[in-house]
């Protein structure tokens, strides 16, 4: 590849790389501070993550523009396969970050859910559904062991109208 193509290819690398990275910052921050009251907190894990995005991909960058991968010959051609391959790196690496981003959404949600208080103990201020009924097993139990008899609606022939 001709120096005037390495350079173009090392400094579009470069500005799509930050670009992607900033994109995976603000919105990875606001994404985790829905479910984090403290927002010193999401932003530094964003930071974390985005950093480590950042770091992989300026290595990816920098494996790529030394390796010797032709491309048919000119500099433009070299360029574009460079950059399709640079494309398709950043996107594998951008799943991967999105994912990792989530795992900690999910994660958050989690503990915010086993934090909460459990509800008051008492009797339901609702009459449970069928469906919320039919927990559990659904054949009668043998004698002497507990479990619940099933409950079946009658048959067509049983309903008056």
């Amino acid at each position: 590849m001709p120096n005037d193509a390495y350079l173009a290819f090392l400094g579009l690398g470069v500005l799509m790389i930050v670009v992607d990275g900033q994109i995976l910052y603000h919105s990875g921050k606001r994404y985790l501070s829905d479910v984090d009251a403290d927002m010193n907190t999401a932003g530094s894990q964003t930071r974390l993550v985005t950093v480590l995005f950042h770091l992989v991909m300026f290595g990816f960058l920098a494996l790529l523009s030394v390796l010797d991968v032709g491309f048919g010959g000119d500099g433009l051609r070299a360029l574009v396969g460079n950059l399709g391959v640079l494309l398709l790196l950043l996107a594998l690496v951008h799943a991967v970050t999105m994912a990792v981003l989530s795992n900690m959404h999910d994660t958050k949600m989690v503990e915010e859910s086993l934090s909460k208080p459990a509800a008051p103990a008492g009797p339901p201020s609702r009459t449970p559904t069928n469906s919320e009924l039919q927990r559990g097993p659904v054949v009668a139990p043998v004698p002497g062991q507990p479990g619940r008899d099933p409950r079946i609606s009658p048959t067509i022939e049983d309903q008056s109208l």
